[in-house]
């Protein structure tokens, strides 16, 4: 099958988030068997470098182009590309390929790619990996765009990917009919987890003692992420601690790139007196961040609106127990299986946290519980025969 994919930020950005992680583990899996191809920009925090070419790059035998934005700091501001060759380019190219597939569809690249593969009569896939609606951030900007190019672009889809119900109910609102909404949740390389790193290496580089215990947050330090709710809960958790934890000792680690609230996120930390409690080390991947994963007992993922948590899918890997809020549209199948769902306030998370945290039975029936779902249902094989099967029906 000839698959040509669609993402304005691509690997190595994985800064810019899960999406990322996500379009590149896809890709990947559909590169063993077909002939796959990437375009995306050259975006990221800092731009990215090419000095032996920007087209056909090999990335884990991922062809991939990245086309060059006229500018990196409108394209963060705004999440819009300038990539001035591409037009060009992908109406040449196009024609190669079988299906489309959009990674997030408030892009620029999308709007060349949906126009070009219609053109062409080659059906397109979107995924919106939780961006179906426009709120929290930049809602005039992205319900512009959808008057102009997002409703078309959804519409004339062959078919739109969800990752939950709640997000087929996202598609239904912004007029997607109900028979082209698949639902297809994100998944983890189970290859990556089958020889973890031993116990401590984290602990070690950051002064927690083995008898402590080690509450884990991964992912975008940023306002959507709940941080602040994560920072009330924790101090509240530790001077309120019940008798028979008075000797516990507790530390929160953050693990993740700056998004724009680290500064609020560092004064709430010294405004609670937790400088000695809470340690933030910035981002962390691949067997790094295996290495916190496997150090905490308890992932925690506060968030104000997430619609799949792929770093909660890792914790689950390593047999950690997840806590996370309602927010999350997953939290139907976390709560009372692999972990814990509270409402969106300090008290409900604290009270979560301290039910999982100080119950070793509890924790360790959600760990293995994760670890058995991820091997069997959240894994990227699994996923991508899914995804490759309602690719043939639109071929």
């Amino acid at each position: 099958m000839k698959i040509l994919h669609v993402a304005h930020f691509f690997y190595p950005c994985l800064s810019a988030g899960g999406v990322v992680n996500a379009s590149y583990q896809i890709a990947l899996k559909e590169s063993m068997d077909n002939d796959v191809k990437v375009i995306t920009s050259d975006s990221c925090k800092e731009r990215l470098k090419f000095p032996d070419g920007r087209y056909d790059v090999d990335v884990d035998g991922i062809k991939v182009d990245y086309f060059k934005n006229l500018s990196n700091r409108f394209k963060l501001a705004t999440m819009l590309d300038t990539p001035l060759s591409a037009p060009f380019k992908i109406r040449k190219d196009i024609k190669n390929y079988e299906i489309v597939h959009i990674h997030e569809h408030r892009q620029t690249l999308a709007i060349f790619a949906s126009h070009f593969a219609r053109k062409n009569n080659i059906p397109y896939i979107v995924q919106a990996h939780g961006s179906v609606l426009p709120f929290f951030q930049k809602e005039g900007l992205k319900n512009l765009f959808d008057k102009v190019f997002g409703f078309r672009i959804l519409h004339n889809a062959s078919c739109v990917f969800a990752l939950t119900e709640v997000e087929k109910e996202q598609y239904l609102k912004m007029g997607v009919e109900e028979e082209r909404i698949e639902i297809v949740p994100l998944g983890i390389n189970l290859v990556e987890y089958e020889d973890l790193p031993a116990f401590g290496r984290f602990r070690s580089k950051f002064n927690i003692e083995d008898d402590e215990k080690l509450i884990l947050f991964v992912g975008r330090i940023h306002e959507i992420k709940g941080l602040d709710l994560l920072m009330d809960s924790f101090n509240d958790l530790i001077n309120g601690l019940r008798d028979d934890a008075k000797d516990e000792k507790i530390k929160l680690a953050i693990v993740g790139p700056d998004d724009g609230y680290l500064s609020r996120l560092e004064e709430k930390i010294k405004d609670y007196s937790l400088e000695e409690k809470v340690i933030i080390t910035g981002p962390l991947y691949n067997e790094e961040k295996q290495e916190a994963l496997v150090d905490c007992d308890l992932f925690v993922m506060p968030s104000r609106y997430e619609s799949f948590t792929t770093s909660g899918l890792e914790a689950m890997a390593c047999s950690k127990p997840l806590v996370l809020t309602k927010n999350n549209h997953i939290h139907d199948w976390v709560d009372g299986n692999v972990g814990l769902a509270c409402d969106d306030d300090k008290d409900s998370l604290r009270e979560a946290i301290q039910a999982v945290l100080f119950d070793k039975n509890l924790s360790r029936t959600f760990g293995e519980n994760g670890k058995k779902l991820v091997v069997e249902k959240y894994n990227w094989d699994i996923i991508n025969n899914q995804i490759l099967e309602i690719y043939r029906k639109f071929l």
